[in-house]
């Protein structure tokens, strides 16, 4: 039961938005000027990853056809739980993290952040219901929820603090992380291409074929290249600027990963590839 309580949260995902969270809180907003207080960053970073499990759960209920097809080792909802399970488990945790949103606004004394709440919810639940298998705004919303998660960490200063409590880094950073991500998302509506064909889910890779949807990605690509490049033209440390210069042999090399793969095999070991490549990104912050 626990094994798929965590299966179906993706718990490993979770831990990476909670530790990419703390990053940026602990590197990127300066603790002197910040109105966000220690243990209310750690609300604010339990809500993200309660809301981001929600997405993962209802995600579940709505493709478990899908994942039938495309994971059969690994299929939930609808096989080893049943879908009025994955429901109950998917409205119990939207209400923790309601509670705990409205706490946190509360303290911070933010109206918006009550806001917050349903439209991060509501947007995931349409991703899944609705847009997941539309030609290119599935995966820019997916891309555009990962910005969102880094952003949220700024809000508070944003809204109704300190602005300049928060780094310069703070932009260049989500610029990587949005455009990572929606590269990375093209490439996994590549490895699934088969079952999603099978179940007329309409990606873009289904509707235009492989190599539109990989010329795509070359373009996402280039701008992530030039991205991290301006990134690395504005750092005062010379191994820093270095480290993000590898970083870009490193996006060009999974371009060519996906470039030449021919099979889903390979295109699972590029999906592999560009994560190590978000995680390297990731890694940048710790030496801000």
């Amino acid at each position: 039961m626990l094994k798929q309580i965590l299966h179906i949260i993706r718990w490993s995902n979770l831990l990476m938005i909670g530790l990419i969270q703390g990053f940026i809180y602990y590197f990127l907003i300066d603790m002197d000027l910040t109105r966000l207080r220690f243990g209310d960053f750690l609300m604010l970073s339990l809500i993200t990853v309660v809301i981001a499990g929600s997405g993962y759960i209802i995600n579940d209920f709505f493709d478990y056809r899908m994942d039938e097809v495309n994971k059969p080792d690994k299929w939930i909802a609808g096989n080893l739980w049943s879908l009025k399970k994955v429901l109950n488990v998917y409205w119990l945790t939207v209400a923790l993290g309601a509670v705990l949103s409205i706490i946190l606004a509360i303290r911070l004394m933010l109206l918006p952040f009550l806001f917050i709440y349903p439209l991060a919810v509501g947007a995931l639940w349409l991703y899944s219901y609705a847009l997941k298998c539309k030609p290119v705004i599935g995966n820019l919303w997916v891309a555009i929820f990962c910005a969102g998660v880094l952003i949220v960490v700024a809000l508070p200063d944003w809204l109704g603090g300190d602005p300049s409590a928060i780094s310069i880094h703070l932009g260049y950073y989500t610029s990587f992380a949005f455009l990572a991500t929606w590269y990375r998302e093209i490439v996994k509506d590549i490895e699934d291409a088969a079952g999603d064909r099978l179940l007329a889910c309409k990606t873009f890779v289904v509707r235009f074929g492989i190599r539109p949807a990989k010329i795509m990605a070359l373009g996402i690509v280039a701008v992530l290249t030039y991205a991290v490049f301006q990134w690395s033209t504005i750092q005062s440390s010379g191994s820093i600027a270095m480290a993000l210069n590898i970083l870009q042999g490193f996006i060009v090399t999974s371009m060519a990963f996906v470039w030449w793969a021919k099979d889903k095999t390979y295109y699972h070991m590029a999906s592999v590839f560009i994560k190590g490549v978000m995680l390297l990104g990731t890694i940048v912050l710790l030496f801000l």
